[in-house]
């Protein structure tokens, strides 16, 4: 993947609400859980399918003490509609008005987000980073997750 952006930095903090109204801190997983954040454009062609295919990840990640968190670049409106078409979806989206976005290098220049994930250690440190729809697979994150947390 090539992107390295901010591996062994502190992980920007945030508090937003998900969109099923849910207040979601990064702050409380700090000791317990290993983040896994992945930023989803909304617009992108094939969102509603990576969601999907996330959703799927995130089970086997909650296993492993790990927590997916999606942060979509878009209001409520959009990312709750979004979210409505994937049916059982297994993490919390969260609507970003690109402020996140902006703090974790995601931002592209025109608003929108790039598809990119993170995990983030318990003590809040970034410890790997992917860009592109092919960091956003199950495959590609539970494959990460397994390498940098042992």
């Amino acid at each position: 993947m090539g992107y390295d952006f901010g591996v062994g930095r502190e992980a920007p903090t945030f508090t937003l609400s998900a969109v099923d109204g849910n207040e979601i801190k990064l702050s409380q997983f700090r000791g317990d859980w290993f983040p896994v954040l992945v930023f989803v454009p909304v617009q992108a062609p094939g969102a509603a399918d990576a969601l999907a295919e996330l959703s799927k990840a995130a089970g086997t990640l909650w296993g492993l003490r790990g927590q997916l968190v999606g942060l979509c670049d878009a209001g409520r409106d959009e990312c709750s509609a979004l979210a409505a078409r994937v049916p059982g979806l297994a993490f919390p989206l969260l609507p970003d008005d690109g402020v996140v976005a902006r703090h974790y290098g995601a931002l592209r220049e025109d608003g929108t987000a790039r598809p990119m994930a993170f995990i983030i250690d318990r003590a809040g440190k970034i410890v790997w980073t992917g860009e592109g729809a092919a960091a956003l697979t199950e495959q590609a994150l539970l494959a990460a997750f397994r390498q940098v947390v042992r």
